[in-house]
């Protein structure tokens, strides 16, 4: 089991189309051990607004000398194939890391994910916000760099760990797997990105269905698509055309294309 945690910061929202990585952090672990660290500024912007400055510091001349994202990638993608992606509002950093990907020329990701943000709703009820410090100030973690990438990432390990009861070497399998079916659509989001690229693609899919127990079914389910919605697509199966919710899946990928990967 491989679990990666990640964060990003960007120039804006998702929903700006122009919004960009400037800065990413993630740590990977696998099968209970620490295997990889790493955080770095991204060149690829071309300005940073003096808001988005103010919020994180990081400032158009800081990215002049930063590896681009492409150059990053090349080297760390490994981290993230069969990787649970743990994020504070997964949606957006994974959301983002596909623009990435997009923009480069490749697979977008479909991972598992676990979003903090719903789970900590469903286990610490009653909080005013759920903002990754005010749940990190409620169980105590205290964040040293607040809005830059490495500290946002090691308050969200500490976060998750606090939630658990358990350091990430003591992570189970099992329960990791049930977290990664909360907060369905609106976590996991980015599974659009993978069926509008297979779409786009003349590409099948390959889609794993929630399941009642553990982390995801044996076998995934093949398709070819036909339509995509905002919360799902038609896809069509042995000559039968259905819908497939994005909430009712778990994980979904382009076939016979590992994720992140250039695309040929």
């Amino acid at each position: 089991m491989k679990v990666t945690f990640l964060d990003v910061e960007t120039t804006g929202l998702l929903r700006d189309p122009e919004a960009r990585i400037i800065e990413i952090a993630f740590s990977t672990w696998d099968k209970g051990k620490s295997v990889r660290k790493f955080s770095s500024l991204v060149r690829g912007a071309e300005t940073v607004s003096a808001e988005i400055t103010r919020i994180n510091g990081i400032s158009s001349e800081m990215l002049r000398d930063a590896p681009s994202f492409e150059e990053i990638w090349k080297d760390q993608r490994e981290y993230f194939v069969d990787s649970i992606l743990v994020a504070h509002n997964l949606a957006f950093d994974a959301g983002m890391l596909n623009r990435e990907l997009l923009l480069a020329g490749r697979v977008p990701l479909g991972n598992r994910g676990i979003d903090t943000v719903p789970l900590s709703r469903k286990m610490l009820q009653g909080l005013p916000s759920y903002r990754l410090g005010e749940v990190g100030k409620h169980l105590g973690v205290f964040n040293e760099m607040p809005h830059r990438a490495q500290g946002d990432l090691d308050a969200l390990e500490k976060i998750l760990s606090r939630l658990l009861e358990t350091p990430p070497s003591g992570f189970d399998e099992g329960i990791l797997g049930l977290f990664c079916l909360w907060g369905a659509y609106p976590s996991h989001r980015y599974f659009r990105d993978v069926a509008l690229f297979a779409f786009n693609h003349q590409r099948g899919l390959e889609l794993f269905p929630a399941p009642k127990e553990g982390l995801r079914e044996a076998e995934p389910i093949p398709v070819r698509p036909v339509r995509i919605t905002p919360m799902g697509l038609v896809a069509e199966l042995e000559g039968k055309v259905q819908e497939y919710p994005f909430d009712s899946l778990i994980e979904i990928g382009v076939a016979h294309h590992e994720p992140g990967s250039l695309f040929q």
